[in-house]
């Protein structure tokens, strides 16, 4: 099995954000990738991880992604995963390069930067992996089939041009999906589709329909450990799928 670990923002919480839990500080990201290395466990991409899945080779990894393409991921989150030698997916959104969370700011209470061309270039220089988040972060599940196609197929072929890499992974917008828009994700030639769904990835899994553990930056390392280390989130799933 694997832990896909879900992350967002890698920075200190700002003042009146809410949704702090979607925020893990330098100093504890710092803390989580060296307890992976105690343990064993190395961090890697979500294509790297579900290779080694397919192999049957996953139990000494974890694979780490990072959703919506903030800024912080490069500036803060990239430097400690290059000293613990990790690889990273980012899950970018290819009209809001440069931007900002049009899509969340007024819930959450406030606008957060997402990096700028360069900075995604720099990203992709390190050795991480870019996928596609859309185009414009949408709930994917309400949209008509042409606008489904244009989201996954123009952000696919933005980010492609933008990094000069093959964009082969996925991640819904808010995490709604459902049967027909996974398919569609796979027509659209993606290879991996990530959920919100808590647990590990199995080899059996429906790789359009890939689940994950959310990091929450208000829990503490032990809790952090349980989720990425022993098979803690695969009880929910169970309870969900009886």
């Amino acid at each position: 099995m694997l832990a896909i670990l879900n992350y967002h923002n890698v920075a200190p919480v700002p003042s009146g954000m809410r949704m702090p839990k979607l925020y893990v500080s330098p100093e504890q990201f710092e803390r989580q990738l060296w307890w992976l290395r105690r343990l064993g466990i190395a961090g890697v991409s979500l294509s790297e991880g579900v290779r080694r899945l397919n192999e049957g080779n996953a139990a000494g990894c974890v694979a780490l992604t990072f959703d919506d393409g903030y800024a912080d991921n490069v500036l803060d989150a990239a430097p400690i995963l290059r000293e613990y030698g990790c690889g990273a997916t980012c899950f970018v959104v290819s009209d809001q390069i440069g931007a900002y969370n049009v899509w969340d700011a007024e819930k959450l209470g406030g606008r957060k930067p997402l990096m700028t061309t360069a900075q995604l270039k720099t990203w992709v220089d390190a050795g991480f992996e870019v996928g596609s988040h859309t185009c414009s972060h949408p709930d994917m599940t309400t949209l008509n089939a042409d606008a489904v196609t244009h989201e996954l197929v123009n952000s696919r072929t933005a980010l492609r041009d933008l990094t000069g890499t093959s964009i082969s992974t996925f991640c819904y917008p808010f995490g709604y999906h459902n049967a027909e828009l996974a398919r569609c994700v796979a027509r659209a030639g993606y290879q991996l589709a990530v959920t919100t769904q808590r647990g590990r990835a199995r080899r059996e899994d429906d790789r359009m329909l890939l689940p994950r553990v959310s990091v929450n930056g208000r829990k503490g390392l032990l809790k952090f450990l349980l989720r990425a280390a022993t098979p803690y989130c695969d009880v929910g799933r169970h309870r969900r799928s009886a």
